[in-house]
């Protein structure tokens, strides 16, 4: 039963965010590349990738796929030459923009897009055509439990043997069968008149001290127990005011060459004090939490401001203490680029720290990914008064 419920949620999460597919201008990718012809991993589907304007040509089995959870798409494409370089991104662009007009419903919201070049210029030009195109990534549904033929074969053992034991009662003597039956209508006048105890009296008097326990039991609050994973997903009307205001258009720096990876406040202490303060939990939830934790992706605009935030996890009650702290979060500093803000995505899990006594980010990924050198500065350093 659990199970069904887990995939029609899957279905359902799937159906509305293939309403929502990005634009070309929204999508954060993640680049690699390989010396050698790209090598899939399982549970994918394969098309040709298409250069200039308009659509491919569909395949029925990616339209099947948007029903399951897409994990991620690899554009894979080739480089042979020194001077392929320079028509990359133009080239990748067009790809991309005509899959998202064939297929746009699987470019979900928990989708991870990737570029991956297959550079060798004396390599094996025929290898890397064979392989270059877009893999696209999925989860597919639990296989279904086959009912074992076991108890077919024990109701068969009980039907041959129910008539051999007939025979023998009747073959018993009469004398022998009248004991049984004068011990089990004794045995049964005992069931039926319990003996009413003093003990039973106590019982069916309600106790209101025990009442009183559990009132302050639900005061404290749940448990944090595991469950079956689910998400919550928030949109940028759902962000309190901020205290301090974006900007229409990306904003340019002193220096084309500026750089600045995506961060809240000054640096990282800031974001762990925000969650430390925002989200709290009771004592009895704190001592459950280092089971679990809540996986965040948030999507920033080039202004700082939260376009889209998602939280995943096992625990219902921890995810919306979280979502409820994401929706008080302030501008973040974008990420810039050489020398101009940027989109970028965040991504980290939410888990318990004795220490700080709250939940601390940890395992934290941004894209784009920029160089060691590129940290968190404030704007005074980066942009003209």
């Amino acid at each position: 039963m659990i199970r069904k419920i887990a995939l029609s949620f899957l279905f359902l999460y799937s159906i509305a965010t293939q309403a929502q597919a990005p634009t070309f201008e929204e999508m954060n990718f993640d680049l690699d590349s390989s010396s050698t012809a790209y090598k899939p991993a399982k549970n994918y589907v394969f098309t040709k990738s298409k250069k200039g304007s308009g659509a491919m040509v569909k395949v029925n089995s990616i339209d099947s796929v948007a029903n399951f959870p897409v994990n991620e798409i690899v554009l894979v494409f080739s480089e042979t030459s020194p001077e392929d370089i320079n028509d990359r991104e133009t080239s990748n662009q067009e790809r991309w923009e005509n899959l998202l007009k064939t297929y746009p419903a699987i470019f979900q919201f928990s989708t991870v897009f990737k570029n991956h070049c297959q550079s060798n210029f004396k390599g094996d030009t025929a290898g890397f055509k064979a392989k270059q195109g877009f893999y696209i990534y999925y989860t597919p549904p639990a296989p279904k439990k086959v009912e074992p033929v076991v108890v077919a074969k024990v109701e068969e053992v009980k039907k041959t043997t129910e008539p051999l034991k007939e025979e023998k009662k009747k073959n018993e003597p009469e004398e022998k069968k009248k004991p049984i039956k004068e011990e089990k209508v004794k045995e049964e006048k005992i069931k039926e008149e319990p003996k009413k105890t003093n003990e039973t009296k106590k019982e069916e008097k309600p106790d209101k001290n025990k009442k009183e326990e559990t009132n302050k039991k639900d005061d404290d609050g749940g448990e944090l127990v595991e469950g079956p994973e689910t998400t919550t997903e928030i949109s940028e009307a759902d962000f309190k005011p901020k205290k301090k205001a974006g900007y229409s258009k990306p904003r340019k720096a002193k220096d084309p060459k500026a750089c600045r990876t995506a961060c809240y406040g000054n640096n990282d202490e800031d974001l762990i004090n925000f969650f430390v303060t925002n989200v709290t939990l009771t004592k009895k939830q704190r001592r459950h939490a280092g089971k679990v934790g809540s996986m965040v992706r948030l999507q920033l605009n080039f202004d700082g401001n939260i376009k889209k935030a998602m939280v995943t996890g096992t625990n219902t009650e921890l995810n919306e203490l979280v979502t409820n702290a994401i929706k008080q979060m302030d501008l973040w500093n974008p990420t810039v680029k050489n020398g101009i803000t940027v989109k970028s995505e965040v991504r980290f899990t939410l888990k318990y720290n004795k220490e700080k006594k709250g939940l601390v980010p940890e395992e934290m990924t941004i894209n784009p990914r920029l160089a060691p050198k590129c940290k968190c500065v404030p704007d005074s350093e980066i942009f003209p008064d």
